[in-house]
């Protein structure tokens, strides 16, 4: 017995499928009218698709100026943070009535995240670990770029020649 005949494989070939044996309810000639691109006419590749291309990026731009009008000046983000921070940290004394400790929190939570660009479960995170001003002054010393260090493998070259190449 020969293992390609187990697999349909023969030595005489493989057969053509004759259309009548193709799958049914193919054609090989259909069309579907919403289709770009198969006609006999040639697609314009400038030209958008339905106009979607064009609605996209005018959505975009128009969503991207609303943001921009929408968004407050970072300047009196900060100055709201710090206030709050303050309010917090003498909260009987400096609290409005009206408001509890969660609204100033929650205030607090989202100058954060619009002023550092955080993730605001992150920002939960922090608050959750830290006290609001302790997570405040976390976040700031992150935004702080480290100082530039270099390591020098010794046993391979000394420092003053490293400092020379460097220099």
């Amino acid at each position: 017995m020969d293992l390609n005949d187990d697999f349909g494989d023969s030595e005489q070939g493989e057969e053509e499928i004759e259309e009548d044996e193709q799958e049914p309810g193919y054609d090989a000639g259909f069309k579907n009218s919403d289709d770009e691109g198969y006609g006999d006419e040639p697609a314009d590749e400038d030209a958008p698709i339905d106009g979607v291309l064009t609605t996209n990026l005018a959505d975009k731009r128009d969503e991207a100026i609303s943001n921009l009008l929408q968004k407050e000046d970072l300047g009196i983000i900060q100055m709201r943070l710090k206030d709050t921070v303050k309010i917090l940290q003498n909260f009987k004394e400096l609290r409005e009535e009206e408001k509890s400790r969660q609204d100033y929190l929650d205030t607090l939570k989202e100058d954060v995240c619009a002023s550092y660009d955080y993730n605001p479960d992150l920002v939960d995170l922090l608050f959750n670990l830290f006290p609001p001003p302790e997570a405040v002054e976390f976040i700031e010393a992150n935004e702080n770029q480290r100082p530039l260090t270099i390591r020098t493998n010794t046993i391979k070259t000394k420092r003053k020649d490293l400092a020379k190449v460097l220099i």
